[in-house]
């Protein structure tokens, strides 16, 4: 019986000291992975619309979800000095392997998309996660928001991947949609 207990407080130690070691690691870690996030998406940002100096994250009122199943996380303003040239909107999209979050860049003078970039997926290895090879995101780059946004009418999707690429097409949707009313305010 006495093998037991010591068998259990030695596990219970164990537990303890391996808490209390990931407790401070995360506390050493978390200012440091904050700053590499902040920094990442600065040049996602960048990416998603060159020609932008800075952004500035917009402070919104409203509800930012839709009844598409697509839903705008956050929206920046893209700055040349103080002129507004347009947003940046992360937006959240279901696709086959689960949720997408992308980011899609707007032109408010020229009403085109400047750029488009995946932050994170769970699509299919080989198949979906082709949604982010430049081959596919690159036909998005400078359509007009007029464009109709449909497979193998002005998108080529990708083979074998139709759910995720359709959920690329609606989070570009969204965001044009968004930018709108933003643009109507």
């Amino acid at each position: 019986m006495k093998g037991i207990f010591r068998v259990a407080w030695a596990l219970m130690v164990v537990c303890l000291l391996a808490a209390i070691s990931l407790a401070a690691v995360n506390y050493v870690t978390k200012k440091e992975i904050e700053r590499r996030s902040a920094e990442e998406l600065r040049e996602k940002l960048q990416v998603v619309f060159p020609s932008a100096e800075r952004f500035e994250r917009m402070n919104l009122s409203h509800d930012l979800s839709s009844r598409s199943g697509v839903s705008v996380l956050e929206v920046y303003h893209a700055l040349i000095g103080e002129d507004r040239v347009g947003y940046v909107l992360r937006v959240s999209v279901m696709g086959y392997g689960g949720e997408m979050v992308l980011l899609v860049g707007i032109s408010a003078q020229e009403k085109k998309i400047m750029g488009i970039q995946v932050l994170e997926h769970q699509e299919t290895p080989g198949l979906g996660s082709n949604i982010t090879e430049e081959r596919f995101l690159s036909q998005f780059v400078s359509k007009s928001l007029d464009d109709p946004f449909e497979i193998k009418r002005d998108i080529q999707g990708v083979t074998g991947a139709t759910i995720s690429t359709k959920a690329v097409i609606r989070a570009c949707q969204e965001a044009i949609t968004y930018f709108k009313n933003l643009e109507a305010e």
